[in-house]
């Protein structure tokens, strides 16, 4: 017995690995969110299997059901409709109560939308994932309280139909900042569109979206000194009068002259 957790392309469906494949050629069941989606991937890749819908609403009461086909010695994979299974998908359940059983679980991994948004965008230094939004303002408050101050980009995934909303939502409470937008990610039409929350989005929403806001700015512990303080401070650290004149200015928002006229004034 064993449960297979299967990445699956997230548009282009050359890109399916060939464990992928494998997996899912040599399974009893196939469980899937959609089984009409996963029908069109299998027919593609010539397997026919029994599919087990295993969606949000039912998750507990699938779960259960595929762990007694997986006590029973059956061998199952798990799939979403594109991505990985269980990031921002169904699946979580249903992985803590096979472990629980003694099931042998194995990873198959694919293509998965924020990473791949993540690396279109050029960011290589971490990121938050915060995955599909909450309906409820509460609830979105909730999710995202931990994290408006944090340094690291924030990632979130949108429907067409939710962007606009989303979008808004994040400027109200993150105020404006700079984000990207991907879209159609490994299809034909794939896009990364630059903006502010301030300004929005004002292109027709279409497809699944990656939404990639840049962190919050982080205030410098020297910003309660006065002008000359702040500068000795760094100096006093080590930091190049040219490097802290450029510095001292950036975090106090004035220009450079006016610090550097410090440096002046005491010699």
């Amino acid at each position: 017995m064993a449960l297979y957790i299967v990445g699956t392309p997230i548009g282009n469906l050359k890109d399916v690995t060939e464990r992928a494949k494998e997996a899912l050629a040599s399974c009893d069941y196939v469980a899937c969110e959609d089984t009409r989606r996963t029908a069109i991937l299998l027919n593609a890749l010539g397997v026919k299997k029994p599919l087990i819908s295993y969606y949000k609403q039912k998750e507990r009461e699938g779960a259960e059901k595929i762990v007694a086909l997986l006590k029973d010695g059956k061998e199952v994979c798990l799939v979403s409709d594109a991505g990985m299974p269980v990031i921002s998908d169904p699946g979580a359940i249903l992985v803590k109560e096979a472990r629980a059983a003694g099931v042998k679980i194995e990873t198959v991994p694919g293509p998965t939308a924020v990473t791949t948004a993540a690396a279109f965008a050029g960011l290589s230094d971490g990121f938050v994932f915060l995955g599909f939004l909450p309906e409820k303002k509460a609830d979105k408050d909730k999710r995202l309280a931990p994290f408006v101050s944090s340094p690291l980009p924030l990632a979130f995934y949108a429907g067409p139909h939710d962007v606009q909303s989303v979008l808004s939502y994040l400027f109200k409470t993150l105020g404006d900042r700079k984000a990207y937008l991907a879209r159609e990610l490994t299809k034909l039409h794939e896009t990364l569109t630059e903006i502010t929350l301030a300004g929005g989005y004002d292109e027709e929403p279409r497809g699944e979206y990656v939404i990639l806001v840049e962190g919050a700015a982080q205030s410098s512990p020297y910003l309660s000194l006065s002008p000359e303080e702040h500068l000795k401070a760094y100096l006093d650290a080590g930091m190049d009068k040219k490097t802290a004149v450029k510095k001292v200015a950036a975090e106090r928002g004035v220009p450079k002259d006016d610090i550097y006229q410090l440096t002046v004034k005491s010699k």
